[in-house]
Formats: structure tokens, C-alpha cells, sequence
């Protein structure tokens, strides 16, 4: 079976979308059974360099230009190129203009509905049109877990029996019996990190809820004394400019922001944490708190969308939206006595287990009819 993957959204960032793509993939180029068309854009993602040479493994990459005529002209002119058996879309929908028999996208979620506020006007419009666009034309849609095929099924009007689940795995690096080479010194220097720190990673948006966050632990501090740095790491999305607008200066000088952090840094980052605190106010998967969890860190989580579902009873949960609650619950968290610490990074470590992207793999192979 020949099978053409579109890889180029590596090239423009490596958050939760684009780790999916990237890892479904290598999984699955070990079945030497079939032979691969991956299109990159302006280079080969270091991950799959190793292949550049391999004869079942045909590499395209992609000159950049104007991200929406890249996303709807250039790509689908090259895919037309090339003849293959599937057409996989794993990390953004198929191009508008491309018609091919056999194509496979995932929608991750449909936040471009159901929080309209926490994204552009035209990126909001480009993806809905671009899911209901995929969700005609494609012979499956894939999605990461049961609440989202549900908002799919539901906002879109998918037929059911098109959306399958495949959900998220976790690279091996973040188990804990995995390997720790970070010198943990030369990581606190790299990232401004204070010896002991709580800690949130995403992207800096409005959708992860930060201000959120950032409000709780200011009357952790004020009430409660907290004298424990709170850092937030990841990239800067969009809309950040007012994150610590009126926020007291005491507590500004608590909080550090690491920025993008390289993705061999992130297992040590994890473990180096009194715990961890995910805010977001959606996703479709969610999939940094799942990675403490494998780093046998403990976790506290908004219980929006699909946290629930996805780190199950593993974690401690606030409402979604309610300052009071979360703040509530991070002073809990630092004061949890250590027999409901160890507890918790024990359920942690075997939720963890249920995703792995050799399991996934296996799944979405199912489909390749």
C-alpha cells in the first residue's frame, strides 16, 4: 500500500496538533510492508531525516509561501502529483481543492465553534468551513476522543459511523523509568527556573485560560502566603499582551515565563515541578497534564471538554471557569500530605499507560482499507 502523509504544518509549530501527526507517523513508517509520500515544508522535520535515504519512504518538501495559499494552492497542486492508496491528514483538514478518493482527516476539535472568542475572525471561518468541506469529501474522519466525535456529530452533522477514535499517545521519554540526561542545573539556568516552581505548559492563548490561573494564584499568595514561583512555559500564541494587566507587582515577580521549550528539556521540566496545573477552558484532547502524569507528576485540571475522559480519576479537578475553586484547590495541592501525593502519582502513572502511540498506530492502520 502506498500512502501520501501531509507533514507540513511541522514546519510551522510542534504543539499538541502537530506532535500527533508527527508521532502517528513514525509509528507508522515501521511497517515495512508499505511504502510512504510524506510532504514537508521548507525542510524535512528532524524526526524523519533518517528516512531521507530509504527507498519505501519518498520525501517532498515544499517551498513556503502565503500560509493560506501554501494550505489550499501549492499543497494540493503537489499532492495531485503523486498517486497513492490513502491520503492521511493528521494534524489540519484536507485542502479545500483537493479531490482524491480515500482520504482521511482529523478534526481535533472544534473549537472554531464552540470558542469562537479565543480565536481570530478568519481563522474561525477558515475552520469551519474547512471541517465541513472535510467532513463531505473525506471516507473517514478521525478524532482524539469521544467528546470531541461527539461535538463533531453534533455541530457538523457527521454521520456517526464516519468518526473514528484514535486518540493521543505519549512519547517514552516522559515515563518515568525513562532516562533523565538533563542536567537539571543547566536547565534552570536555560529557562530562568526556580528551585521549586508550579507548574502550567501550553501555548500562551486565550483558550488555555491563563489569566485564569494567573488571578487564583495571586490570592494564593495574598491570602495564603504562597511563597512558591508559579512558571508558566510554551510558546506566545496570540492575545497575550494583557495577561498580567493589574495583576500585583509582589505576585508578577513570583510568576516566570520560560518560553518555548525544546522538546528534550520537557521530561526534566515535568519532573522538576511540585505539580502541575492545566486551566484550559477546552481541548479536544489535552495532552501536557497526561504527560506529567507519565512524568509521576501530580495534576490538577479544569474538568472541562475531554479532561475527564481523558486523565479519568488520576487527577484533582476544578471547575472550569471559577477563580475561587481553582485557587481553592492549588492551596490543597500545596499542602497534600505525602501518602495522597504518592497516591496521586501512582493512578497518575497508570492512566498514563493507557496511550501510547504504538497503540494508537494500531488503530488508525485499521483504517487503511
Amino acid at each position: 500500500m502506498k500512502i501520501l502523509i501531509d507533514l507540513t504544518s511541522l514546519a510551522d509549530n510542534f504543539s499538541g496538533i502537530e506532535r500527533y501527526a508527527a508521532c502517528l507517523t513514525l509509528e507508522m513508517l515501521k511497517e515495512k510492508n508499505n511504502s510512504y509520500i510524506l510532504i514537508f515544508k521548507k525542510s524535512v522535520h528532524p524526526l524523519f531525516q533518517k528516512y531521507e535515504k530509504s527507498e519505501r519512504v519518498k520525501i517532498v518538501v515544499l517551498s513556503e509561501c502565503n500560509k493560506l495559499l501554501f494550505n489550499q494552492i501549492k499543497l494540493p497542486f503537489e499532492i495531485y502529483k503523486y498517486k497513492a492508496d490513502c491520503y492521511l491528514f493528521m494534524a489540519f483538514p484536507v485542502p479545500i481543492l483537493l479531490f482524491k478518493k480515500n482520504m482521511i482527516s482529523t478534526i481535533h476539535d472544534i473549537c472554531c465553534w464552540d470558542c469562537p472568542e479565543t480565536m481570530t475572525t478568519l481563522s474561525r471561518w477558515y475552520f469551519r468551513i474547512s471541517f465541513r468541506v472535510a467532513a463531505l469529501k473525506c471516507k473517514i474522519i478521525t478524532t482524539v476522543s469521544d467528546f470531541s466525535k461527539e461535538r463533531i456529530v453534533s455541530k457538523i452533522k457527521c454521520s456517526r459511523e464516519k468518526i473514528f477514535l484514535v486518540y493521543d499517545g505519549i512519547d517514552e521519554k516522559f515515563t518515568q523509568s525513562a532516562p533523565n540526561c538533563v542536567d537539571m542545573d543547566s536547565l534552570k539556568n536555560k529557562y530562568n527556573l526556580p528551585e521549586r516552581y508550579f507548574l502550567s505548559l501550553s501555548t500562551l492563548e486565550p483558550r488555555k485560560n491563563l489569566r485564569l490561573l494567573i488571578e487564583a494564584y495571586q490570592k494564593l499568595v495574598v491570602e495564603h502566603s504562597c511563597d512558591i514561583p508559579l512558571v508558566l512555559a510554551g510558546r506566545k500564541g496570540w492575545k497575550i499582551d494583557k495577561l498580567l494587566e493589574g495583576i500585583d507587582e509582589q505576585v508578577k515577580n513570583q510568576i516566570h515565563f520560560t518560553g518555548f521549550v525544546d522538546d528534550d528539556d520537557l521530561p526534566a521540566i515535568y519532573r522538576g515541578s511540585e505539580f502541575f496545573v492545566f486551566p484550559s477552558k477546552y481541548e479536544g484532547f489535552g495532552l501536557p497534564p497526561l504527560e506529567a502524569m507519565a512524568c509521576g507528576v501530580p495534576v490538577l485540571s479544569s474538568d472541562a471538554a475531554s479532561m475527564p475522559e481523558i486523565l479519568g480519576e488520576a487527577a484533582m479537578y476544578f471547575k472550569s471557569e471559577d477563580v475561587n475553586d481553582l485557587s481553592e484547590k492549588l492551596q490543597e495541592m500545596m499542602n497534600i500530605d505525602e501518602e495522597t501525593r504518592v497516591q496521586m502519582i501512582e493512578h497518575g502513572l497508570e492512566q498514563a499507560k493507557k496511550f501510547t502511540w504504538g497503540k494508537s498506530a494500531v488503530e488508525f492502520k485499521k483504517l487503511l482499507k
